[in-house]
């Protein structure tokens, strides 16, 4: 193969589009390394974009983004070539085959690049035609849109609705992507989480590692409550504790604590705690989802392992350390209560490093004040990062004053 990427490198030239578009897809699907032969097939397709099909459109994006191969510019014209394409057909069906829209979304949020009119565009007419849509092909859409963090609620729930039914023709890894997805993009759908429930327990032993945390994780978040899959979660994890790295382990300790859901299966016994202490990464984020299990094991009264006192203190810091930004909504909220002469303290961290946005002395109480924005509800309920952050403010006797951003 790198004799045929030297031979072909001066000659490209010669080749049309369908053979360009080939033979990135080729280098990609076989995962062999050519950076050089990549950046001339991008200055080639560039030059003859507009003569692309469809489907060549697609396959180049996906190829580049296969094979992990930045090319900002190039992805710039393909984005805007396929955006008007599909302007084109805004009434009609277009020329993109499912996959190639499945495919286009799934490449650009690989690769991490924007073009939010090509995802706006691509959102209306993937909801129109998800019936065309194979079950990677909708679990692939979904994690493209979640991963690009691009709004699109109508196709979300286009996409509930054509999945919850079908999901037997998931595999393992799309039913997993599924719940993460919709979770991540802030999208309950009650009925398709009621599915997934149903599907997942039967098939979990052929979930990643990642693909049980996540799955644990978007039930937490969307505080969807499913005891009997947690619990199959839980045991099946624990039969593979040492194929779990440091983020499935965080993930997994913090989903049972937002989810309230004790899981003896997972953490009674040492080797969640040990398998912890052997792969932790030290990320921030991690050891603050940490922290708020080992709130939580003290919250339950359990007499379960517990994490050694040098990563103990370690999770605390990190999470005392993540900075919080208070919100118009929230210096709205304090300017309120100090023209009540209540003299709000603001930012205040209790004994468990939990951040208050601000605590008034009220009767001769102290009472917490938190000012909750968009963020932390879908719709009107609050999401699990919320419902877990309330609990244990008030298990650790705090008298609690939630101000939802629709009452201000």
């Amino acid at each position: 193969f790198h004799a045929i990427a030297a031979e072909v490198i001066p000659r490209l030239n010669e080749f049309n589009t369908q053979e360009i578009a080939n033979l990135a897809w080729a280098y990609a699907e076989i995962g062999f390394a050519a950076p050089m032969l990549f950046h001339a097939l991008a200055a080639r397709a560039a030059a003859v974009l507009r003569h692309f099909s469809e489907q060549g459109l697609a396959n180049t994006l996906w190829a580049f983004a296969t094979a992990g191969i930045a090319a900002p510019q190039l992805f710039d014209m393909l984005a805007a070539e396929a955006t008007a394409r599909l302007s084109e057909f805004s009434s009609q069906k277009s020329e993109f085959s499912s996959q190639n829209l499945a495919n286009t979304v799934w490449a650009l949020a690989t690769a991490g690049h924007r073009a939010p009119r090509l995802f706006h565009t691509l959102a209306g007419e993937a909801a129109r035609r998800l019936r065309e849509f194979s079950a990677q092909g909708i679990a692939n859409t979904a994690w493209a849109f979640a991963t690009a963090a691009v709004p699109a609620p109508q196709l979300f729930d286009a996409m509930a609705a054509e999945a919850a039914p079908r999901l037997h023709d998931f595999n393992a890894q799309n039913l997993a992507n599924m719940a993460w997805a919709f979770a991540k993009a802030g999208m309950p759908a009650p009925l398709l989480f009621e599915a997934l429930a149903a599907e997942a327990p039967a098939r979990l032993h052929q979930f990643s590692g990642q693909g049980l945390a996540n799955t644990a994780w978007a039930f937490a978040t969307v505080g969807h409550s499913s005891p009997a899959l947690l619990d199959a979660i839980a045991s099946e994890a624990a039969s593979r504790m040492g194929g779990l790295n440091s983020q499935d382990l965080a993930n997994l300790a913090w989903a049972y604590a937002a989810a309230d859901h004790l899981a003896p299966a997972l953490f009674g016994g040492p080797a969640f705690v040990v398998s912890l202490c052997n792969c932790c990464s030290g990320l921030v984020e991690e050891l603050s989802q940490l922290h708020q299990w080992q709130v939580w094991l003290r919250e339950r009264g359990v007499d379960w392992p517990q994490l050694p006192l040098p990563l103990s203190q370690r999770c605390c810091e990190a999470f005392h350390s993540v900075e919080v930004t208070p919100s118009r909504l929230q210096s709205d909220v304090a300017c309120t209560l100090r023209s009540l002469n209540l003299s709000p303290k603001e930012e205040v961290r209790t004994l468990d490093h939990i951040s208050l946005d601000a605590v008034v002395t009220y009767r001769g109480h102290h009472v917490a004040v938190e000012v909750d924005g968009p963020l932390h509800f879908f719709g009107q309920r609050p999401t699990g990062a919320t419902a877990l952050k309330r609990r244990q403010l008030r298990a650790a006797g705090w008298p609690l004053v939630s101000v939802p951003f629709w009452e201000w």
